[in-house]
């Protein structure tokens, strides 16, 4: 929305008119647009803009802040008036931290030209072609594209200047029959280079599970191998982040702030739902989608590390998790919410715990990456002699269960299949599972590749991670569920 030079001018304006012992500016502005499709008509274009400027002055120990959304310069010299009128009434603050100054960031293009200049006209285009696939396949269609296009920037008088743009498309969709008796979804999130998103592949895959998935059979209930598809296990890893969080006190999973300029999580429809209406997204810089649940009652994530120090064994040897700071698929902010630099950190390691957020160069939600292999899913099916595939994980909610930290329930969604010898054996009826992620990622015995998606139950994917596929065993089905 904003390029560098662009903020650069209006930051610059302020800090050369406001008169003050000390001034921050902080500025972001936004496009936040999507294309919604149901019942395989386009239903909804939408766009917002959006900016805000605000100003934070110093006379002394006094403080004093206001924000404007005009960027004229009335509008500019009117905000940094009413600020130097707060801080002239405000009580002294003795302890008021110094302004940090000028810092080197990693250099990371988070907003390509593609992304930035793709419009309704490229989104239809895309609509248009997972129509036909969908019209050749005898299935109905509904999905959403949104797409988010936001920049950020903080400068003061010592010399900050910390700007970030983050440009990203993504892409959820679900197939079913006309008559309700299958269901799929397929989908990709946070994308920043095209070239990873195939709207016509992702609904060949939507619309054969949705075909596949009828006349699913009933299983009884129990402990199931399972393959947990990118997405499902998108949701599991947002249950188990907060584990890393200092002090251990964190019940929940991911959603803790993302660096400057990364857009913020929108809440969406819940699981494989894009055709139903989404709230607002939210602030700028907000963290991208957290976890739906965590472990209440008989102790949270903190008690899990509450003995446990670096290189201590928490997990299977295939758990690996990092923020991969500059990664270049993800491409997202290196900028810390303190808008000290961002860089690469290792959460855990083979299994073994390398860190906690504590005094670390990265929060749990900076360009994270859970570890994988160059096995594609097909190939993880082919390794496993029974099990489940999982599509989705919907509707995620802790349960208070005494001595078992981070328990979550569910259902499964769009497509669960039984694996036998090697191969899809057929459609099976959903269930619902209850499992920690504490136990689920001890019991890992097969990674594939990890493909960028969205880690909370909106389809938005503006802090979308690096997430594969995974095989999972004794993952507890608790009942069945007469869903599609």
């Amino acid at each position: 929305m904003l390029t560098r030079e662009e903020a650069k001018a209006v930051v610059d304006k302020v800090l050369n008119l406001a008169k003050a012992d000390a001034v921050e500016v902080n500025l972001s502005a936004s496009e936040r647009s999507g294309t919604r499709w149901a019942n395989s008509t386009i239903t909804t274009n939408l766009v917002q803009y959006d900016r805000n400027l605000t100003v934070t002055v110093r006379l002394g120990q006094k403080v004093g802040t206001a924000s404007t959304r005009d960027w004229s310069d009335d509008g500019i010299k009117t905000m940094i008036a009413e600020a130097l009128t707060a801080a002239e009434k405000a009580q002294e603050s003795p302890n008021l931290p110094e302004l940090l100054g000028a810092q080197i960031y990693l250099p990371v293009d988070g907003a390509p030209a593609e992304m930035i200049n793709l419009g309704p006209a490229e989104r239809a285009r895309m609509v248009k072609a997972s129509l036909d696939v969908a019209a050749a396949r005898g299935v109905v269609g509904a999905g959403f594209i949104p797409k988010n296009d936001v920049a950020t920037c903080t400068a003061n008088s010592k010399g900050l200047f910390a700007y970030f743009r983050s440009a990203d498309v993504s892409f959820a969709l679900t197939c079913r029959m006309a008559d309700g008796s299958g269901s799929g979804w397929a989908g990709a999130m946070g994308i920043k280079d095209m070239r990873m998103l195939d709207p016509h592949a992702l609904t060949e895959i939507a619309a054969s599970k949705a075909l596949k998935s009828r006349k699913a059979k009933a299983l009884e209930p129990g402990r199931y191998t399972v393959i947990l598809e990118p997405r499902a296990n998108a949701r599991f890893l947002s249950l188990v982040t907060g584990v890393f969080q200092s002090g251990g006190g964190g019940r929940g999973g991911a959603g803790g702030p993302g660096g400057p300029g990364g857009p913020g999580g929108a809440a969406g429809a819940p699981g494989g739902a894009p055709g139903a209406g989404a709230p607002p997204a939210g602030a700028p810089g907000a963290g991208g989608g957290g976890g739906g649940g965590g472990g209440f009652g008989g102790g949270g994530a903190g008690d899990f590390l509450k003995d446990k120090k670096p290189g201590d064994k928490i997990f299977s040897d295939l758990f690996t998790l990092k923020s991969d700071v500059g990664n270049s698929v993800l491409r997202q902010s290196p900028i810390l919410g303190t808008y000290k630099p961002a860089a690469p950190v290792t959460w855990a390691e083979n299994g073994l715990l390398r860190n906690t957020t504590n005094n670390q160069p990265a929060g749990l939600n900076n360009s994270l990456v859970q570890g994988g292999s160059e096995l594609s899913l097909e190939e993880m099916i082919k390794q496993t002699r029974r099990g489940l595939l999982v599509t989705q994980l919907w509707y995620i909610r802790g349960v208070p269960a005494e001595g078992q930290p981070l328990l979550n329930t569910g259902m499964t969604r769009d497509g669960l299949f039984l694996i036998e010898n090697g191969e899809i054996a057929g459609p099976v009826q959903n269930f619902r599972w209850n499992m920690s992620p504490l136990v689920g990622y001890n019991n890992l015995t097969l990674v594939g590749k990890p493909v960028p998606m969205g880690l909370g139950e909106s389809s938005e994917g503006g802090n979308a991670a690096l997430v594969p596929p995974v095989r999972i065993e004794e993952f507890y089905m608790t009942s069945v569920s007469p869903a599609v």
